[in-house]
């Protein structure tokens, strides 16, 4: 999360407050799947690494958050299994 928090900041985000919901950035690394941050609720952010598995977008994971008085708290991690062809 600290690492989420420092790029939002990064990116001119100091507080989930300033986000609308479905607001979201995707950073791209080569070599590694994006990572995007997103708002997807009043209290509620996502962090996950995403990628597409036979049409699918598959989480390689994914972390939702409530955001509480500027602390997150980790309430939802999901990860789908990866499946090679």
């Amino acid at each position: 999360m600290d690492a989420a928090k420092d790029i939002l900041e990064h990116l001119g985000v100091n507080s989930i407050a300033e986000m609308e919901v479905n607001e979201n950035y995707t950073i791209e690394v080569d070599g590694y799947d994006d990572l995007t941050i997103e708002k997807i609720g009043e209290d509620r952010v996502s962090v996950g690494h995403y990628h597409i598995s036979r049409g699918d977008l598959m989480s390689d994971p994914e972390v939702v958050f409530v955001v509480d008085n500027g602390e997150w708290k980790a309430v939802r991690y999901t990860q789908h299994p990866s499946v090679f062809s």
